[in-house]
């Protein structure tokens, strides 16, 4: 019988905590899915996100400039 390393699955979230922590509607954290901006693992109907993929969406829109007009 093959071992499962469980720690791995604590970098998984699922769709109702990236909703929460990143606070945008339902609507945006599925166009970003259909768009292909946030991979994404779907289990029995449930969307789960590796916590490495959102902070990489972060790091790929940040901006330094000091304000946006």
């Amino acid at each position: 019988m093959k071992n499962i390393d469980l720690t791995e699955w604590l970098d998984w979230i699922d769709g109702q905590d990236v909703l929460l922590k990143m606070n945008v509607a339902p609507r945006t954290l599925q166009r970003w899915r259909i768009n292909g901006l946030l991979p994404y693992s779907r289990v029995s109907g449930k969307c789960y996100y590796k916590k490495s993929d959102i902070i990489a969406l972060l790091n790929e829109n940040y901006n330094r400039e000091k304000s946006e007009k």
